[in-house]
């Protein structure tokens, strides 16, 4: 299955639990409660067996966003790719 295709079905799903009544600066917010709590479960020397979930969480919220206003969120990708490619370090260390 394609990003774009994971995205749509997702947003179809909280569609259907009606979760759907926020805006997109409360949505994004939501992505941050999800990265605090991937980083709740990287504590310790080695992040936990839920951390994998948490990284899910955090793109599942994402391409919900992205499906929802439009986004060919594929496409971004391949060209923020494409684009730190040509940047390379630029003035970062290696």
């Amino acid at each position: 299955m394609k990003i774009n295709e994971i995205a749509e079905k997702n947003y179809l799903w909280v569609e259907k639990m009606g979760w759907h009544n926020k805006t997109t600066l409360e949505a994004l917010a939501l992505v941050a409660s999800e990265v605090g709590e991937a980083i709740n479960e990287c504590r310790h020397e080695k992040p936990s067996d839920a951390f994998g979930e948490e990284l899910a969480d955090i793109i599942l919220r994402v391409l919900d966003i992205s499906h929802w206003q439009g986004i060919d969120i594929e496409n971004e990708i391949l060209k923020k790719m494409s684009k730190n490619e040509i940047r390379g370090t630029r003035g970062r260390l290696k």
